[in-house]
Parts: C-alpha cells; structure tokens; sequence
C-alpha cells in the first residue's frame, strides 16, 4: 500500500479504532449481563448443577406471588418517597446558605465536614451506626435515658427500622448532591446578583428568579441520578445494620435479589427481578426526560 492510500485508511479507521473499545467495554460489561440476565429469568437453575430447566415466565409470576418480594417493593417505594424529596432539598439548602459563605475560612470548614460522611465506608458507617443506636448501650439511648425518656430499639424495631435505614442512607450519601448544587450555583453570574440588588430583589426573589431557573440542568441530572444512588446505597446499609430484619421490613428490593441469588442461588428468580427492576427504572427516567425536555433551561 502506497503511503497516500495508508494515510486515507488511517484517517478512515481512526474514529473507529478510537471508539471500539468503548463499545466494545458497553456491549460486554452493560449489554451482555442484561441479556444474560434476561435469558437466565426463564430458567430453574442454580449456577452449579447441570440441571437446566426452561420455566418461561415462572419465575416471574413466582416474585409477584412471593410476600417478601412484595414487601421489600413496598419497602423501596417508602425509600423512594422519603430519600429522594430529601436527598434533592435538603444538599439544596445547604448549597445555598454554602454558597452564601464561600471564599471564607469557616464555608471551606462547613463543606469539608457535612461531605465527609460520603467518602466514609459503608462498613465503616454501618458499624459506627451500630454502636450509636444499640438497644442495650448505644449513645443514642442514654442521651434518651438522661432526659428521662424510655429506651428505643431503633433499627431493632420493625416500626423504626426503615426510618433508621432511611435516616444513615440520607446521612452517608447527601454530601455529593451538595457539592453537584454547589458547583451549580457556583456558574451563576456574579453580575446577576448584583443587577437584582439594585433592583431591591430579595434574596428569595433572586433564588426564584434567577438561580433556580439557571440550575435546572443540575436540578435534572441530580433527580434522575438519585433515583440509582437511592437504590445501590440503602443495600449498603441494610447489609452492614439490618440484614433486611427485623421481619423484613427495612429490605429493599435490590437486597432481596441479592439475597435470592447469593444466599438462595435461586439465580433464575434473581434475574427476573433484575429485569423487573430494570423496566421501572427506564420507565421512571423515561418520564423524568419527557418532564425534563419541557422544565430544563440550558441557557
């Protein structure tokens, strides 16, 4: 090949040389399991046995009919509706009264000491939580205890466990949102809050007005990757605190697949949760781009 014909077909198979191996790493590592997941969902098989049995669509009606994976989907939802109000408002507010603050000694401190739970460990977390809400001696209950008040059994009880859960889940995780906010906030023009001023705006006004409307794009990144955040950390959580006790009701949905194919090996009824688990979460981001491509300003 003469050097004129090698340089076109350089310049002809570079783009492809350059993105193959990123599609190649998205069908093996992403396509491939859903797949593998999808087909494994209509088998009776155990990984471990050659004893492969085709049960179609058993499995899946044998989750839908199983108290527990009811229960742990009920559990989810009541994770869903308190983590994500929680985890989107509440690093918001702290992002705004940051923000107010930035550049100072003391804002630097702040930031540093609410992210610092996010880089912590589950297990390091989980065991830190453990020792603070035992029923016996936990620092929790004898702060109770010096107020007069009667122990609890916080993540012991089946009323109080998800709350508990819900409760170490939010305080692990919040810290990223709030920096995402920062960041956010932080790409507002300066010139616009000074403009609002001498407009005689409050600072309410020009959060309304002007922030918020200019942070959207965070706003809509942050609401659809919460959702994944929400359902991947609680697992973390539940596994170090409650093993899904007590009587299953702090599990979640993610937890009981886990517990169905690493504790059961019933991998076939694992996997058609997985796809169950899948078509909510597509479908839920799904409407999350319609509401977005209709809420979201990009400048």
């Amino acid at each position: 090949m003469n050097r004129p014909n090698f340089r076109r077909t350089t310049r002809l198979l570079a783009p492809y040389l350059f993105v193959g191996p990123a599609v190649l790493a998205v069908l093996i590592f992403l396509y491939g399991p859903i797949a593998g997941s999808a087909a494994l969902s209509l088998l009776d098989w155990n990984l471990l046995s050659s004893d492969i049995n085709f049960v179609g669509a058993a499995n899946y009606a044998a989750m839908f009919s199983n108290a527990d994976f009811q229960l742990s989907a009920w559990n989810t939802l009541a994770y869903c509706a308190i983590l994500i109000p929680a985890q989107i408002v509440i690093p918001l507010v702290l992002a705004v009264m940051l923000h107010s603050v930035s550049g100072s000694r003391m804002g630097t401190v702040y930031r540093g000491m609410l992210f610092l739970p996010t880089i912590l460990a589950f297990s390091v977390a989980g065991v830190a939580w453990s020792w603070l809400l035992n029923p016996v001696n936990g620092l929790f209950n004898e702060v109770l205890t010096a107020f007069g008040l009667p122990r609890s059994r916080w993540h012991t009880d089946p009323d109080l466990a998800l709350l508990c859960v819900s409760l170490i889940t939010f305080w692990k995780t919040f810290g990223l949102n709030m920096l995402l906010w920062l960041a956010a906030l932080a790409n507002v023009p300066h010139s616009l809050r000074e403009a609002s001023r001498l407009d005689g705006a409050s600072r309410w006004q020009y959060f309304r007005d002007i922030e918020l409307p200019m942070i959207t794009p965070t706003a809509f990144f942050i609401s659809v990757t919460t959702l994944f955040h929400i359902l991947d950390d609680i697992v973390g959580v539940i596994d170090v605190l409650t093993h899904g006790g007590p009587a299953g009701r702090s599990s979640s949905i993610l937890y009981f697949l886990w517990q169905q194919g690493m504790q059961f090996f019933q991998f076939g009824q694992a996997s058609a949760v997985a796809m169950i688990i899948i078509v909510v979460v597509l479908s839920v981001t799904w409407m999350q781009f319609r509401i977005g491509e209709k809420r979201v300003h990009y400048g």
